[in-house]
């Protein structure tokens, strides 16, 4: 059985483990890993890692139901503080991302999550990325963010053993963002943020311009979202590049075409789950100028005929420059020069997605935009 970490160069700038479910290492040292970064990389800035469930639930190995923790999977608190101490002044990318239902384990090999508290403290730190993880308080949480950050990511944070955000967690939340005006990239996704949220925050990042605000994927009616923080986004953030309204199963066309009227430079829209139809997105795409995709639509509607042929026409009028997605890609017949504009859509799309994942990368659309 492999049980080596993953190899790589020692002279790169990145660190980086891609722990898979299709990875044939089937334990993960991450202890050594980091030792051996901190101590013989010394170029390092960026550090990317992800790690699925497979390899830190206990009900993947024989000792289930007994507490005890995953053997596959080695990470100490101690290591991780030791790490963070070695290379203070060197990074600027810290992207660690768990797969779901990983929070309790977390938690217990990382001194309650208080090991990432030194991030907070680092000089050069533009990117953070803590997606699936569980804090038990939001104070937890905010110690670990760094006032000169210009990327965060926090989906899916869960708060306490419940994984519940109260009203107040989620205003020490927005008030401790509010303390980061170089935010660039900000996603919160099923994070409860409200309108009344979004309209003390957005004021004070005036540099956004990508914001991802997915509400709660099981039951989108219960996001907290309206219109009226949609109204808000349109206000505070005119140059926003782009809006992932995801599940948020109370906003409407009006606030959307609120976003759009205002937001005149907008690429990307998210609004997948909610009560956006075909016919509001006809009335949508004549109203843009720059947008390259929009995604819409709730799990398992297939199309009409009558709704292809409408979706068809919409894109038509935009000379073929939107993708749209249902479900996937919806495919179009299109004339050869709509073709052209349609595949170099996609193509930036395709781009910015992989730009959105790159440690380097705090704007997505960075060299996209023209």
């Amino acid at each position: 059985e492999e049980t080596e970490p993953p190899y790589f160069e020692l002279d790169s700038e990145t660190f980086k483990v891609y722990a898979t479910r299709e990875c044939s290492i089937r334990t993960i040292d991450l202890d050594y890993s980091l030792q051996v970064a901190r101590d013989y990389m010394p170029n390092l800035k960026y550090v990317d890692i992800f790690v699925d469930q497979s390899y830190i639930l206990e009900e993947t190995f024989s000792s289930f139901g007994s507490g005890a923790s995953n053997p596959n999977f080695v990470l100490s608190s101690y290591v991780l503080k030791h790490f963070f101490e070695g290379k203070s002044s060197d990074l600027v990318t810290f992207s660690f991302q768990l797969d779901d239902c990983c929070w309790e384990q977390m938690k217990a090999l990382t001194d309650r999550c208080r090991a990432f508290a030194p991030l907070a403290r680092m000089p050069n730190l533009k990117k953070l990325s803590l997606t699936n993880f569980g804090f038990d308080d939001v104070e937890t949480l905010t110690m670990c963010l760094n006032p000169g950050l210009e990327s965060l990511n926090l989906s899916n944070a869960a708060m306490g053993y419940e994984r519940f955000w109260s009203s107040s967690q989620v205003d020490a939340l927005a008030g401790k963002l509010s303390q980061l005006p170089r935010l660039v990239s900000l996603s919160l996704s099923d994070i409860p943020f409200t309108d009344r949220h979004l309209r003390l925050l957005l004021p004070r990042l005036n540099q956004l311009k990508c914001l991802d605000l997915c509400g709660n994927f099981s039951d989108p009616f219960e996001s907290p979202l309206t219109d009226d923080g949609l109204k808000a986004i349109a206000e505070h953030c005119p140059n926003i590049l782009s809006v992932d309204l995801d599940y948020q199963g109370k906003i409407a066309k009006s606030g959307i075409l609120a976003l759009i009227q205002n937001c005149p430079n907008l690429l990307e829209i998210g609004l997948c789950g909610t009560s956006i139809e075909v016919e509001d997105v006809e009335d949508i795409l004549t109203m843009t100028n720059k947008l390259l995709i929009l995604s819409f639509g709730k799990i398992g509607h297939s199309l009409s005929s009558l709704e292809k042929r409408k979706l068809q026409n919409a894109v038509v009028s935009t000379k073929g420059r939107v993708v749209v997605c249902m479900n996937g890609l919806v495919k179009m017949s299109l004339s050869p020069e709509f073709k052209v504009n349609q595949d170099d859509s996609f193509a930036k799309v395709e781009k910015a997605h992989k730009q959105q994942f790159d440690p380097m990368f705090c704007n997505k659309w960075d060299g996209l935009q023209g």
